[in-house]
């Protein structure tokens, strides 16, 4: 492999795991609040889920899903269907 793609893709790992620690928090605040709104909890969902796709968040997803299925549960579902087809 190219060293310059090499490099791109060590930046870009660094960028999410800068990233992730900030996304653990709204995920805390999210659960923590008890939140019901359903676009905000989705947007991050959304986010957490293209970070899944290249190896990052799993856990932070999980745990959000988890919480969101007492919010939504059909939603939920939406979620958990998309998470197994990025696994295959």
């Amino acid at each position: 492999m190219n060293i310059y793609i090499k490099q791109i893709i060590q930046q870009f790992s660094e960028s999410i795991e800068r990233q992730l620690p900030l996304l653990e928090i709204e995920v805390n605040r999210l659960i923590t609040i008890k939140s019901t709104n359903i676009s905000a909890i989705g947007n991050c969902l959304d986010t957490l889920l293209s970070l899944t796709i290249h190896g990052f968040a799993d856990d932070v997803f999980v745990r959000l899903l988890e919480y969101y299925k007492t919010v939504d549960a059909e939603g939920a579902l939406f979620y958990w269907n998309e998470y197994d087809n990025t696994e295959e």
